[in-house]
C-alpha cells in the first residue's frame, strides 16, 4: 500500500545568519552566505533555518526586536558598497579590523557598521533608495531617528512628552527636525532589501527553502508598540499591564520574564486582527517557510504583572486560539505549508487541538526524549512535526549528553545501538553521528540539526541560555569548519531515509509584492 504524505520528508540546518564566519565580526548577506547555501545543496538539505533578522534591540536578542519589519543593519554586507561606488577599498579594509572571529562583538561591529553606512549615503546622488516605500517604512524610520536623537534611549525614557506620546505634531515636527537622518535609514533598509532578495533568490535557484522565525511578542521598545500602545494595553511612560513569559520549566525553576508587552486580543479582534495579517505576510515575503515561536501563546498566555520581578506570579490566560488562525488563512491562503508551530514547553490538550486544526506542523526535540517526555522519544514523532536535536535555546548534543546522569546516559546509549567511544566530539563525533541518523530515521516530516550539532561543539558554542541576558547570540563559526564535515554522510542520510525527494514539503518562491 502506497502511503500518500501531506508532507514529503526533507530537511535543514539550523544555524543564525550571524553566526557565519566572514570578515566583519558577523555574519553579513554576502559571499559566505552563499558559500553556507552551496555546502547545504551539496550535502542534500532543503533548508537553511536561521533566527530573526530584523533589526535587534535590547541584550542584541533577535526576539526584542526595534521593529517587526525592518532589516538588522549589521547583517548588510559592506562589500555591497564597494561595488556600488560608495566607498574605497581603504574604507572597506578598516571595516574589518579589529573584528573577532570567534564571537561577536556587537557594540564595536555596530559601531564600525553605522559609521561606514553613513559614509556610504553621503556620497549617494541618484537616490534610487527613494521609491523603496513598504508601509512600515516612514514610521520605522522616525522611530529609529528619535531613537539615535535621545542617545539610543528606549522610547518611554525620551524628553519630549509629545514624541513618547506619539502625538501629530510631535511626529510632524521631528519628521522636520530629523529628516536628514530619517532618510539615511530610508537608505539603509533600501540596501539591506536588495541583499536580502538577492540571497533569496541565489538559495532558490540552489533549491534551499529560508526558514525564518517569527516571534509571538514585539518587544516594550519597538515601534510598533510606541505608535500602538493601544494593542499593548501600555502608556507613555512604558508601563503596561501584563508582561509575556513562561512559568517555571526546564530551562529555569523561576520561569522566564521575557518583558514583552502582552497583546490587547480584544482589540485586536475587533480590528479582525489586520495588525497580524500584516506581520504574517512581512515574514511570508521575507522567507519560505516561518518558525511561528511561542506557538502554546496563540491556545493560552502566561500572563505576568507588570511590575512582577519574576514569571512565578504569572497565570493563564486564554489567547485567540484557532479564531486567529481562520482569518488568517483567509487573507493569506493554505497556510499549512509554511508555517511550523513551535509547540513546546507546557503542552495541554487544548495547544495539541489547536496545533491540530491549525494544519500546522509543530516541533519535537530529540533532548527532551530522555528527560521523561515520551512525546520527545523519537519512535513517537509523527509525520506532521518538524524533528530536531536542539534548539538555540538548548545546549550543544555533545555537551547534553555529557551533562545526562549515567542511568540516563546509559539509557539513551542503549537506544541508538551506540557502544563506541562516546566521549568523542568533532564533526566525525561516533555518538553524534549516531543521534543525527536516528534524527533522519523518525517518520517526522522535517528534520532539522543545529550546526554546532554537526560540527560536534560543546556547551561554550551554545546560541543562548534562556533566562539570562548576557552572552548570548555571540557564537561564530571560523572559515574552514564546513570542510571538516562529512558531506557524503549526509547524502547517504537523505538516500537511505528517503529525504531526497525532489518534492519539498516546503516549496522555495520568489519574492511577492511587501504588504
Amino acid at each position: 500500500m502506497t502511503i500518500k504524505r501531506k508532507f514529503p520528508r526533507s530537511s535543514g540546518v539550523l544555524m543564525p545568519l550571524t553566526t557565519l564566519y566572514g570578515p566583519f565580526g558577523i555574519g553579513v548577506m554576502g559571499k559566505e552566505a552563499r558559500e553556507f547555501i552551496d555546502f547545504l545543496s551539496d550535502s542534500g538539505f532543503h533548508g537553511w533555518q536561521i533566527l530573526p533578522i530584523e533589526h535587534a534591540g535590547m541584550c542584541n536578542s533577535p526576539y526584542r526586536c526595534i521593529s517587526t519589519y525592518a532589516g538588522e543593519p549589521m547583517l548588510i554586507d559592506p562589500r555591497m558598497l564597494l561595488d556600488m561606488g560608495l566607498i574605497t577599498e581603504s574604507e572597506l579594509s578598516a571595516r574589518t579590523q579589529g573584528m573577532n572571529e570567534a564571537a561577536v562583538d556587537y557594540e564595536v561591529v555596530r559601531e564600525k557598521q553605522w559609521e561606514i553606512l553613513r559614509l556610504a549615503f553621503s556620497r549617494i546622488s541618484d537616490k534610487p533608495y527613494r521609491n523603496f516605500n513598504p508601509f512600515w517604512l516612514d514610521e520605522y524610520a522616525l522611530f529609529i531617528s528619535a531613537r539615535h536623537y535621545f542617545n539610543n534611549e528606549a522610547w518611554f525614557n525620551w524628553s519630549h512628552e509629545g514624541l513618547r506620546s506619539h502625538d501629530l505634531d510631535a511626529l510632524n515636527e521631528y519628521r522636520q527636525k530629523l529628516s536628514n537622518d530619517i532618510e539615511f535609514h530610508q537608505f539603509v533598509q533600501w540596501l539591506f532589501d536588495l541583499q536580502w532578495n538577492e540571497l533569496r533568490s541565489y538559495a532558490t535557484k540552489k533549491g534551499i527553502a529560508v526558514i525564518g522565525d517569527t516571534p509571538i511578542y514585539v518587544s516594550d521598545d519597538s515601534v510598533e508598540v510606541w505608535s500602538r500602545r493601544d494593542l499593548f494595553n501600555g502608556d507613555a511612560e512604558g508601563n503596561f499591564d501584563a508582561i509575556g513569559g513562561v512559568p517555571p520549566d526546564y530551562f529555569s525553576p523561576d520561569g522566564q520574564r521575557w518583558g514583552n508587552p502582552i497583546y490587547n486580543w480584544d482589540l485586536l479582534k475587533k480590528e479582525n486582527y489586520k495588525w497580524w495579517i500584516d506581520r504574517l505576510k512581512g515574514s511570508l515575503d521575507r522567507y519560505d517557510v516561518v518558525r511561528l515561536d511561542h506557538f502554546r501563546g496563540f491556545e493560552q498566555y502566561w500572563d505576568i504583572p507588570g511590575d512582577a520581578p519574576t514569571a512565578k506570579t504569572g497565570k493563564w490566560e486564554d489567547g485567540p486560539g484557532i479564531a486567529l488562525f481562520n482569518v488568517l488563512e483567509e487573507a493569506l491562503g493554505d497556510l499549512s505549508l509554511s508555517i511550523i508551530a513551535e509547540d513546546l514547553g507546557i503542552i495541554d490538550d487544548r495547544v495539541e487541538q489547536l496545533v491540530k486544526d491549525s494544519g500546522f506542523r509543530g516541533m519535537r526535540v530529540l533532548q527532551f526524549g530522555f528527560l521523561g517526555d515520551d512525546t520527545n522519544m523519537p519512535h513517537n514523532y509523527a509525520e506532521e512535526t518538524t524533528a530536531y536535536t536542539g534548539t538555540h535555546d538548548n545546549t550543544t548534543l555533545l555537551a547534553w549528553f555529557y551533562e545526562l546522569s549515567e542511568e540516563d546516559r546509559k539509557e539513551a546509549l542503549f537506544y541508538t545501538g551506540f557502544d563506541g567511544d562516546w566521549t568523542i566530539g568533532g564533526a566525525n563525533s561516533p555518538i553524534i553521528k549516531q543521534w543525527i541518523r536516528t534524527l533522519f530515521m523518525t517518520s517526522s516530516s522535517l528534520t532539522v540539526v543545529p550546526i554546532q550539532d554537526m560540527l560536534g561543539y560543546g556547551a561554550d558554542t551554545r546560541t543562548n541560555i534562556p533566562g539570562t541576558s548576557s552572552g548570548n547570540w555571540r557564537f561564530r563559526i571560523r572559515k574552514g569548519v564546513l570542510e571538516e564535515i562529512d558531506k557524503d554522510f549526509y547524502i547517504e542520510l537523505h538516500r537511505t531515509f528517503q529525504r531526497e525527494d525532489p518534492v519539498k514539503s516546503f516549496k522555495p518562491k520568489e519574492k511577492t509584492t511587501p504588504p
